[in-house]
């Protein structure tokens, strides 16, 4: 991570009368930043435009009516105790400090909450203006440098909602409708959940880069979360590793339960890897966030690269001529309807993939097999030869061996024996279909 070139302002004394200036305009701009979006954010967002487009145009053209804004300054009004310039100005001279860094040019407003329960900062964002709120003594526990690192995080999620005019804010509303609706998934629900854990991700990587200062930000991190006074940023990390090497010893993987935040030490973590490899930190924070492909874990882009997934496999098993029967072509056409894209991937990559996929995922392509095995009687017992091969073929070898002995109707003789002359039984199959 680079350093910072500026230098943060010195807090001035309260009351000093010595007031930072205001922002030159209330016109919300965004700079560019080296640390964009992440590629979860980026997918999504395009996702929902293609797949859910009339939602997408009614939170574009509704989701920033200037009554719902003011409804939000008067519920903010009724909770908080607005901090005003003059009696705040050491505290509005570090706000408008970092938001010039980052190039924000709009009003932001400081709160303190009342009855706060844990320390904390949120941001409401409405059209050209940020509200940034504190809950409990924030101010009293962190040092100039943790605050700036703090400010920081929250200006990026107000700097995320006014990016490519609003459209990751956009994203978030069509996410939240669909996973409040009655009709609602699981998909839905991950989607969100994901998003919103990508969300944090981005903004301790934006403070950090705003800010030039690692430590501040872990350090901040870590007195939100606990209250202590010091705290040890080489220590906690060291912490950290141990959690991600205990796993790795037991072969778990690492994987948040979090709804809105990642847990501190996999924020922590992560931030570390993004200052020493940037350029590929989200592949590296991918299982922290989404974990292993699990069939009743699916996000919605996970949903429908699934169905991709099935009609590669299902087309490459259906290769051979002898096996594209009507019968066969036509329960294959079931799985068709469900797919947005044939796009072929390559055996080999599919393999890979199928490799790092947990027991439901391997288990489902397995009973994708099994369906086909039994779809067409004329064809006797090559399909099911043939299924052996490709499973093996695909390293499902052991659990299609175990499925077809628990759901097909041979005897366990016979089933060896299938699967011992099973290159034989598809040798054949294809002279057969050539005669």
């Amino acid at each position: 991570m680079s350093e910072h070139s500026s230098k943060l302002p010195e807090a001035q004394p309260e009351n000093s009368g010595t007031q930072p200036p205001a922002p030159a305009s209330t016109e919300t701009t965004v700079s560019l930043s080296k640390v964009g979006p992440t590629a979860y954010h980026r997918n999504v967002r395009e996702c929902l435009k293609l797949h859910y487009a009339d939602l997408w145009d009614w939170f574009a053209d509704h989701s920033r009516r200037p009554e719902a804004a003011e409804a939000e300054r008067v519920d903010l009004l009724k909770a908080a105790i607005r901090l005003d310039r003059d009696s705040s100005a050491g505290l509005y001279s570090v706000v408008d400090f970092v938001a010039q860094q980052m190039g924000l040019h709009a009003t932001f407003t400081l709160y303190q909450a009342q009855h706060s329960v844990g320390l904390n900062a949120s941001m409401f964002c409405l059209p050209g203006e940020g509200h940034l709120v504190f809950h409990g003594p924030v101010l009293d526990l962190l040092d100039s440098e943790q605050l700036a690192a703090l400010v920081a995080h929250e200006l990026a999620h107000f700097e995320l909602n006014n990016l490519n005019g609003g459209s990751f804010e956009i994203a978030e509303q069509v996410l939240l409708a669909l996973a409040t609706d009655a009709a609602a998934d699981n998909p839905q629900l991950r989607t969100l959940r994901s998003y919103r854990l990508y969300t944090e991700l981005y903004c301790d990587r934006r403070a950090a880069e705003v800010t030039g200062d690692f430590s501040a930000c872990v350090s901040a991190l870590v007195k939100l979360e606990t209250g202590l006074k010091q705290v040890s940023v080489q220590s906690y990390i060291k912490q950290a590793d141990e959690v991600l090497e205990a796993a790795a010893a037991q072969n778990t993987p690492v994987e948040s339960s979090g709804t809105t935040h990642p847990e501190m030490y996999i924020r922590a973590k992560a931030l570390q890897m993004w200052t020493v490899n940037p350029g590929n930190v989200d592949d590296l924070v991918r299982p922290f966030v989404e974990g292993q492909w699990n069939l009743q874990q699916l996000d919605i882009m996970r949903q429908r690269l699934l169905c991709e997934a099935t009609l590669e496999f299902l087309n490459a098993f259906l290769k051979p001529k002898w096996l594209r029967t009507n019968i066969m072509l036509g329960h294959l056409a079931r799985f068709e309807s469900t797919t947005v894209s044939t796009a072929s991937t390559a055996t080999e990559l599919m393999k890979l993939w199928l490799a790092e996929c947990d027991e439901s995922i391997r288990s489902y392509f397995c009973y994708l097999l099994l369906d086909f095995v039994t779809c067409d009687a004329d064809l006797e017992e090559a399909p099911l030869a043939a299924a052996w091969l490709f499973a093996e073929n695909m390293g499902l070898g052991e659990e299609f061996q175990k499925q077809c002995a628990a759901e097909l109707k041979l005897g366990k003789r016979a089933l060896e024996k299938v699967f011992r002359e099973a290159a034989d039984i598809v040798l054949l199959a294809e002279k057969e279909f050539a005669e």
